[in-house]
């Protein structure tokens, strides 16, 4: 467990105060210089594709990792390329070798939006464990994580696959686990309901193709899965994961964007839960 980041000066702070220092760490992260990887489409579209860091064919674990930004337009993968970048770095060792791909989808207010979005993601990882696998005669261990609503789209992946199959570790970062009670409390200036389209009361049927929660049962056991999230989220709480049956990870003092922040304390046991 980690110690709390800035525990002094949050003290006393309010609900506001933290939501607008979330804010700024998003803003730094936004600021920060990162090269993209080599890109690579996995379908037709502009917005379908993936971004390699470290080398697919050679490497021992591979990541498709889920940008999040609540499905909007405009939030792409570029905010989590320093991840992408460090993490392939710090999980690689002399006898094991990262590489991550880092996944573009449609979204809302372009092509994207429910069903779509989701059909994006089985596809990437389809071509992520393809690209890495290929023909070679030991296996890849494939790690599926995302950030936030990109942690959302890798448990309902999760619970789309078949029961037969490679072991995968599915590792959701701050990940909106239940888009019912997203819905029904306005939370996230109303992005799950632009994304799903409807009401949940108005067409359950549709949340119950994807709402992770809904769908928490038909993840099969080959997928190990392991929410992490900060205990000062300010964006999505806590609250979530501790409803979502699955092992979770609570990192002490972090915020939001701390799980996908290379400088941040916590990343460290971040990259250990992903690859480690």
């Amino acid at each position: 467990m980690k110690t709390p980041v800035g525990e002094e000066s949050t003290v006393g702070m309010t609900s506001m105060e933290e939501g607008d220092a979330e804010d700024a760490h998003f803003d730094r992260i936004l600021a920060a210089e990162a090269a993209p990887g080599a890109r690579a489409q996995y379908g037709p579209r502009p917005d379908q594709f993936v971004e390699w860091f470290g080398d697919p064919h050679t490497a021992d674990t591979v990541v498709a990792l889920i940008h999040g930004g609540y499905f909007r337009e405009q939030y792409t993968l570029s905010y989590m390329r320093p991840m992408a970048a460090a993490l392939t770095d710090r999980g690689s060792s002399r006898n094991r070798s990262v590489a991550v791909a880092l996944v573009e989808y449609r979204r809302v207010g372009g092509e994207g939006g429910h069903p779509h979005t989701l059909e994006d993601v089985e596809a990437a990882v389809a071509f992520v464990y393809d690209a890495a696998a290929g023909e070679r005669s030991r296996d890849v261990e494939l790690v599926v994580a995302g950030h936030s609503a990109g942690g959302s789209l890798a448990l309902s992946w999760a619970s789309r696959q078949p029961e037969d199959g490679p072991a995968v570790r599915v590792r959701p970062l701050a990940a909106v686990t239940d888009l019912v009670a997203e819905v029904r409390d306005h939370l996230g200036e109303g992005a799950i309901l632009e994304y799903m389209g409807v009401r949940p009361e108005e067409d359950p049927g549709r949340y119950l193709e994807e709402d992770p929660r809904s769908r928490a049962a038909l993840i099969p056991a080959r997928m190990d899965v392991q929410l992490l999230h900060g205990t000062e989220d300010q964006t999505v709480s806590i609250d979530f994961p501790r409803g979502f049956p699955a092992r979770l990870w609570e990192l002490d003092g972090a915020d939001h964007f701390d799980l996908v922040d290379p400088h941040a304390e916590h990343f460290d046991e971040v990259v250990r839960l992903l690859v480690g």
